[in-house]
């Protein structure tokens, strides 16, 4: 979005991309090769001690090309906190709104009909109706969707409005480039602005470097997302003043519970998470929880992976896959991690949940099994390993006081953010409001790196809209 605002405003822009160009032609729906070639590290990203997956995008269109199309708008009590614990004074409340209505028009994003919903959606509003508990559908960014339910592993039949559908092309038309399997590694400095990028030509099947790439440039955006960003930053000894490049990011953890029906569940058909439970989801009064609730499935590949057990075991859990409903407690978290780099290419992710994040977790964990009860599940699993199992009337208040320690439960992060964050202060921030480095003038951030904290919410959104403010601001500059 930051490369076709200022494409557009007459900059001459080049875009480094170290994925491929696929289009959906290429998009097999087969996870064994899809997963190589839409996520880093062919989707297996953890931390450094592999406590926490990281799924995180790779190729033209980043994220988007795998992303499920959810579209929601930073809640209103986490914007009003970054206003007033870091100042936001070149992002007003209504140019923010402004941003957002334009880029919904140009997205076409719109709310999913509940005709639409297909069974596993319907499951967790129904429970949600039966309990009296928040909940309603959600908006994607998705035009002629068949349903084929493939979001995952690109959409073969291009209905995704996403980057590489309708940004990429935008930027080709006002005169843009963007330069495939080159990845940038470090800024080359010259008092005190950037006045190259040193980057490497990676070859296209093993994604080793295969020669180098210099680029000389007036200005600089980095939107290698929250893990790539801080560490090409800290690569090139990029600094801030408060010491914050790296150290505030934040990921979004999540769980899962799953539930075993009578009846198929198909899980895998239809549009994805359509329906949201925000019952838990209390982000404007203080000691409220911080829980966002939606289905969760994954093909067959990636659901054979995190249900744990071996041999005739795991085969009985396989064999329910059509009957199995999956949700996931997503929440907004308080816990600060730290990304460094690893080597010229790579990353390294320290992050595990703090108490109080632990705790919202596991609450969540009884949210969602309480949830598939009522939706008429006869037995509910956590894939703990063994597998933790409830039958109907079981106690389910052992969840709430579960303990959650590294590797004794899956946790998935898909929202990397906050890494790099805005704010008026730079003892306070990396970039302004506006983007720009506090420390470097003609240098500039637009992705999830920005945001002063986490959301608690899906982040595409958000991301188009502030790229789209400092593509602007680039312009100007």
């Amino acid at each position: 979005m930051a490369a076709m605002a200022a494409a557009q405003a007459g900059v001459r822009v080049l875009v480094l991309e170290a994925g491929a160009h696929l289009t959906s032609a290429e998009m097999t729906q087969r996870e064994e090769q899809m997963f190589p070639r839409l996520f880093w590290d062919s989707g297996g990203r953890t931390t450094a001690d592999r406590a926490v997956k990281v799924h995180q995008g790779r190729g033209v269109g980043g994220s988007t090309l795998h992303n499920l199309n959810l579209c929601k708008r930073i809640p209103a009590p986490i914007f009003s906190a970054w206003r007033r614990d870091v100042g936001l004074s070149k992002l007003a409340p209504e140019l923010l709104d402004g941003l957002y209505d334009e880029v919904e028009r140009l997205l076409e994003v719109s709310e999913v009909e509940p005709a639409r919903w297909n069974r596993h959606n319907r499951l967790l509003s129904e429970a949600c109706e039966q309990l009296g508990w928040r909940g309603g559908a959600l908006k994607h960014n998705r035009t002629g969707c068949t349903g084929s339910g493939f979001c995952e592993v690109g959409c073969a039949f291009d209905a995704k409005n996403n980057a590489a559908k309708v940004l990429v092309p935008a930027l080709i038309r006002a005169g843009g480039e963007v330069l495939v399997h080159c990845q940038a590694v470090r800024l080359s400095l010259r008092r005190g602005e950037v006045a190259a990028v040193d980057a490497v030509a990676l070859d296209a099947v093993t994604r080793r470097p295969i020669g180098t790439v210099h680029v000389r440039c007036k200005r600089v955006c980095l939107s290698a997302s929250a893990t790539g960003t801080p560490a090409l930053l800290l690569r090139s000894g990029v600094l801030d003043a408060g010491g914050l490049t790296g150290n505030r990011l934040r990921v979004h953890p999540a769980v899962i519970a799953a539930g075993d029906f009578d009846e198929p569940v198909r899980a895998w058909e239809g549009i994805p998470q359509s329906y949201e439970c925000t019952e838990l989801l209390e982000l404007g009064r203080e000691g409220g929880h911080r829980t966002w609730i939606v289905p969760a499935f994954a093909h067959p590949v990636g659901t054979a992976t995190l249900i744990p057990g071996h041999g005739a075991a795991h085969h009985a859990l396989m064999h329910r896959y059509p009957h199995l409903g999956v949700f996931t407690a997503m929440i907004h978290d308080l816990t600060a991690g730290q990304v460094r780099p690893d080597g010229d290419l790579g990353v390294s992710i320290d992050y595990w949940p703090g108490e109080s994040d632990r705790q919202e977790l596991a609450h969540g964990l009884w949210a969602c099994a309480t949830l598939l009860f009522a939706a008429g599940a006869r037995e509910i699993f956590v894939p703990t390993n063994p597998p933790w199992r409830f039958g109907r009337g079981d106690d389910l208040g052992a969840l709430k006081g579960f303990e959650l320690t590294r590797g004794a439960l899956d946790v998935v992060a898909v929202h990397p953010m906050g890494s790099v964050p805005m704010g008026d202060d730079p003892e306070r921030s990396a970039v302004d409001s506006e983007g720009r480095h506090h420390a470097v003038k003609n240098l500039f951030v637009a992705d999830g790196s920005l945001f002063p904290s986490s959301i608690g919410g899906p982040p595409q959104l958000s991301i188009y809209a502030l790229g789209l403010h400092v593509g602007r601001a680039i312009a100007r500059s």
